[in-house]
């Protein structure tokens, strides 16, 4: 039920004084028809403000039942003022004033060329239309898509804050970005990232890092896969360095998903870590990468790649870029049979698909070997010369491959003969660690009971196939020895 009155309020006289008013005119409380109470500023006459009060009060009756349109005051407004609101509603949401402010530009680009004025403008065919001559002129897929989701996220914010009814761009839908590729980035291997830490690390001060800063900032971003202005947050209070299980903490304000992620860290990285935060004498709120700048991560890294001989380019076009470091550190998870949940854990994304598609980098190399951990099938050929060549390849010695006419046997006696023991240390044998083989490798090199290697001998023709020749100086066993030791017939 609608009710009008007249608006009181106070207000100081002259002297100070506190009187309180009424205003010259009425005003109408009413409900609205999605639910919530208005208050709207009438007349001055008191029977014109109650036919007001009427008359909206039918409208809202009206509109809930579908006679007549519930929205029509917002459908009145330009959409540079829904615009505006929707800005406003992405900040209030968590959202940082950059990605607010990205979001609203790519909207309200659309909308401005598109020529929309209110939201009945709005249409579909004319996005589609300007978003594929954006694409005509030049534009990427990818580019085209994030405008598209900018502007349909506008709409969805529509409907739901109750200012239109349905969504004008919903049955639209985003390209396939793979089909327009302009910055692919690749994984760096094995091999060219030790060779980057290394050159970085014996390289002079460039991008305002030194060449020890530089190695230690990429040798952490492919060990956690942090991005670039996460590794940039990073104080020393964000590392647990000093724990048997140590960590590294990206606070919420800096996290991509708006919340603190706590990775764990290897033991190695954290070992080198404490002693660089020795060595600089740093307290807990210092910057770990003071000098770091992030809009330039990439053009840093470029030149360290050069400094070591590493192409930023493979054969296929692919980049090496900083982000590259992240992909990196994912796919040499899922190389190390890391299950796909735990990768997509430690990488914090949000769909297993995002872990698995774009950030994983498989080659051929890995493919066969996936190929050859499946159980063998039979060979129905009947050629047992390609079989048995085949698990020669396998199987040959050290898992090297072989060819099936060349001798697979390897000489491995020489390294019995360095850890030769009578009555040393076993455990020696088995590698327990450097320390501890030198240890024993000089103990058994004065022990007068250890077999020498010229005792044992170290002639190739000693461990060939039996010769049934009789050597020189050779002397055969007499009939009293050899009847000693041989066994009594039943």
């Amino acid at each position: 039920m609608a009710s009008i009155f007249r608006q009181r309020y106070t207000v100081k006289d002259e002297s100070g004084k506190t009187i309180r008013k009424q205003s010259k005119s009425w005003y109408v409380d009413y409900k609205a028809a999605d639910g919530t109470r208005k208050r709207v500023k009438g007349f001055r006459d008191k029977a014109a403000t109650t036919q007001l009060a009427a008359k909206l009060e039918r409208e809202s009756e009206q509109a809930q039942v579908g006679i007549i349109d519930r929205y029509k005051e917002h459908r009145k407004k330009p959409l540079s003022e829904h615009l505006n609101d929707f800005k406003a509603s992405l900040v209030n949401k968590g959202n940082t004033d950059k990605h607010a402010c990205l979001v609203y530009n790519r909207a309200g680009a659309v909308v401005r060329a598109c020529g929309f004025v209110c939201i009945n403008d709005i249409s579909a065919s004319k996005v589609q239309q300007y978003l594929a001559e954006r694409r005509r002129s030049g534009l990427s897929i990818r580019s085209s898509n994030f405008y598209l989701q900018a502007v349909k996220q506008f709409c969805r914010w529509l409907v739901a804050d109750n200012r239109t009814n349905e969504n004008p761009l919903a049955y639209l839908a985003s390209l396939n970005p793979k089909t327009d590729i302009r910055h692919a980035r690749r994984a760096l291997s094995v091999e060219e990232l030790k060779r980057l830490i290394t050159s970085a690390h014996k390289g002079e001060e460039h991008s305002r890092m030194t060449g020890r800063e530089r190695a230690m900032l990429y040798m952490l971003a492919v060990s956690t896969g942090l991005r670039a202005g996460e590794l940039a947050s990073l104080t020393w209070q964000s590392f647990n360095l000093n724990d048997p299980t140590p960590s590294v903490t990206v606070l919420a304000a800096y996290s991509k998903h708006r919340r603190d992620d706590t990775l764990p860290l290897r033991l190695d990285i954290a070992l080198q870590l404490a002693a660089w935060r020795s060595e600089q004498e740093s307290d807990e709120q210092s910057k770990v990468f003071g000098s770091f700048q992030v809009n330039k991560a990439a053009k840093m890294l470029r030149a360290d790649l050069d400094a070591a001989g590493i192409a930023y380019r493979d054969e296929a076009g692919r980049a090496a870029d900083f982000h590259s470091l992240r992909h990196t550190f994912i796919s040499n998870l899922t190389r190390s049979g890391v299950s796909p949940k735990i990768a997509q854990s430690l990488a914090r994304h949000s769909t297993i698909g995002l872990t698995m598609d774009t950030y994983t980098h498989i080659g051929l190399y890995d493919e066969r070997a996936a190929l050859d951990s499946l159980p063998e099938l039979p060979n129905l050929t009947g050629d047992k010369g390609s079989e048995s060549k085949a698990k020669a390849v396998k199987t040959g010695t050290d898992n090297l491959p072989v060819e099936s006419d060349k001798c697979a046997y390897k000489c491995a006696y020489k390294k019995l003969t360095k850890t030769a023991y009578s009555n040393g240390d076993r455990l020696s044998t088995i590698g327990i660690s450097d320390h501890a083989t030198e240890r024993t490798a000089r103990e058994n090199s004065h022990c007068d009971k250890a077999i020498s290697e010229g005792q044992l001998g170290n002639a190739r023709d000693i461990l060939s196939p039996t010769d049934t020749t009789e050597q020189e100086g050779f002397e055969p066993p007499s009939p009293e020895r050899m009847k000693r030791f041989s066994r009594p017939s039943p």
